[in-house]
């Protein structure tokens, strides 16, 4: 990524750019506790395991009777200034759809000539799920 972001040319203002706006999917390929738990919670046919294959261990077995993750995706909109990201979700025995949606805001920074429309501040605003906003703290 940091090497598409050194092809930019330095007239290119994405933050101001419109086809920024849209569903945009994931590229899995951090180590980190977020990616690695996201990963071990999709279905194996939505991660590439580079051809190896093993067999599915019991807690996630167990785990996908109560809670299957369908798909993950991040969608922004309203001018870029929102995001939400979003986990299509099945309950209690592949029975109940619900979607978690976490959503953000965005904010364009200015802080010099250079980095114009380059840069955004993003803020948590809220947690739904299945349409229901979960109570959050105002700041972290």
């Amino acid at each position: 990524m940091e090497e598409l972001e050194c092809m930019r040319p330095s007239s290119m203002q994405p933050a101001y750019d419109p086809k920024l706006n849209g569903k945009w999917n994931f590229v899995l390929s951090k180590v980190d506790l977020g990616t690695s738990l996201i990963k071990e919670l999709l279905p194996l046919e939505n991660i590439s395991s580079g051809g190896q294959s093993s067999a599915t261990p019991l807690w996630k077995t167990l785990l996908n009777n109560f809670y299957e993750l369908k798909g993950l995706f991040m969608r922004i909109y309203d001018e870029q200034s929102r995001v939400q990201i979003v986990l299509s979700s099945i309950l209690c025995f592949r029975k109940i759809p619900v979607d978690i949606v976490f959503t953000t805001s965005l904010l364009t920074t200015n802080y010099d000539e250079e980095n114009e429309g380059c840069l955004f501040l993003e803020r948590f605003e809220s947690v739904e799920i299945g349409g229901w906003k979960v109570p959050i703290p105002h700041t972290w």
